[in-house]
């Protein structure tokens, strides 16, 4: 009976995990009904996993979710009194723990990626070709949407990259198809930071087929070739005004001409943290001072008032550093760093799994999943805060649980193979 149950909860687990992705994009607050499932068995199975042996690793984790629970606690309490952003990261250090014990499978969150790319693809072409949006958003805001449609498909790229051999060309045509439509999703809500993001990472997942898979690599690039010149192609005209809308808006805020653009306001607001920051570096001038200052500056006239209705920096470390001084950019770069660091795929990570194929090959497309989600969300908050908004944190979280608790499942295979 409790092996029945041991295999309920993981499959619970895994349909959680495949949920998450699928539905993002394509339904309003689609993310939730993967994250309640989940939150919902691990409060349920509480007696069951509470006393799971967990790795350093994965209590570090734990802390680093619980330490960002305590930080955006802070930033957003004084702007709607509520606990909405620090539960999100709360709810991921339960649901990691039971994860770990009931750990979800790597084809459930492959296929979720597949889906959801696709859902999301559709979705953006029927709001511009059909409904005549400017840019598609899903049901939200069009950068989050956008840029999460980005991370999916390359997520999913890499691992059907990786496991390309072992699957039919009928399996490769629908997640190319897949991979396509996440991109497409991508392009259609204009989001550029997200486009500057995906030049770093591919030359990174590149090195890393290049130095593993060497007989891949060729079929990597002519599948990023590809998927770029399809996407581009069909989407020619909305490249070229957003580029054009790039230089014009950059000319006229450095012009003296106009400030309230996309562009000009996020310039603005970059200078106006920079010279609070000077002032208080060290503990910052916490949210509620932050806001009530920038709005007395503004009135004053030292700052364009196009930055006044906004209670945060489109910069992820300016924010951080104006509201909550060196200790709150020191925990969210902490967070990155170590994350990346686990997951890194290092030649002494890798080497144990070599006797195993099919293992080896898991390994490397999670720890890549892994490092491409980490690095593509700092360079995502360079341009945009994406963590105030419920899709920016989710899609952090719990991809990091999942990936991490499947990862471990198969480490622990390979132990019970030797």
């Amino acid at each position: 009976m409790k092996k029945i149950d041991d295999l309920t909860l993981a499959n619970v687990s895994s349909f959680s995990a495949f949920l998450i992705p699928a539905t993002s994009l394509c339904l309003k607050s689609g993310y939730a009904y993967g994250v309640l499932l989940f939150l919902l068995s691990s409060l349920f199975s509480f007696r069951r996993w509470c006393r799971y042996p967990q790795s350093k690793q994965t209590v570090i984790i734990a802390l680093l979710f619980i330490g960002m629970a305590i930080l955006w606690y802070e930033l957003s309490y004084f702007e709607n009194k509520e606990w909405d952003r620090a539960s999100k990261y709360l709810a991921g250090a339960v649901c990691l723990l039971y994860a770990m014990a009931f750990p979800p499978k790597r084809e459930a969150f492959y296929w979720g990626l597949a889906v959801g790319c696709a859902g999301g693809g559709v979705l953006g072409i029927w709001q511009v070709y059909v409904l005549g949006m400017y840019r598609a958003n899903g049901f939200t805001n069009a950068i989050q949407w956008g840029n999460i449609a980005l991370l999916m498909a390359t997520m999913l790229g890499i691992q059907l990259c990786i496991f390309w051999q072992r699957q039919s060309w009928l399996h490769r045509a629908i997640v190319i198809i897949c991979i396509l439509l996440g991109l497409e999703a991508s392009v259609l809500s204009a989001a550029r930071g997200g486009w500057l993001a995906l030049l770093v990472v591919i030359p990174v997942m590149a090195l890393f087929i290049f130095r593993y898979r060497r007989d891949i690599f060729l079929k990597f690039s002519a599948l990023l070739v590809v998927a770029g010149f399809a996407v581009a192609i069909t989407n020619f005209d909305m490249l070229a005004k957003r580029w054009q809308k790039a230089e014009a808006e950059i000319g006229h805020y450095f012009g003296g001409q106009q400030v309230d653009t996309s562009l000009g306001i996020r310039l603005e607001q970059y200078r106006s943290a920079i010279e609070m920051i000077k002032e208080k570096p060290l503990l910052g001038w916490g949210s509620e001072g932050y806001l009530h200052e920038m709005r007395k500056r503004v009135d004053e006239g030292r700052y364009d008032r196009s930055i006044h209705e906004y209670n945060f920096v489109h910069h992820e470390f300016l924010d951080l550093w104006v509201k909550n001084g060196v200790i709150g950019v020191a925990i969210q770069m902490f967070a990155y760093v170590y994350v990346f660091y686990i997951f890194w795929p290092s030649r002494r990570r890798m080497h144990p799994f070599e006797g195993n194929v099919d293992l080896w090959r898991t390994q490397l497309s999670l720890r890549l999943c892994g490092v491409t989600l980490v690095l593509m969300y700092f360079l995502f908050n360079q341009s945009v805060q994406f963590f105030v908004q419920n899709n920016g944190i989710i899609f952090f979280v719990f991809p990091i649980l999942i990936v991490w608790s499947a990862l471990h499942d198969y480490q622990s295979k390979r132990l019970a193979h030797n």
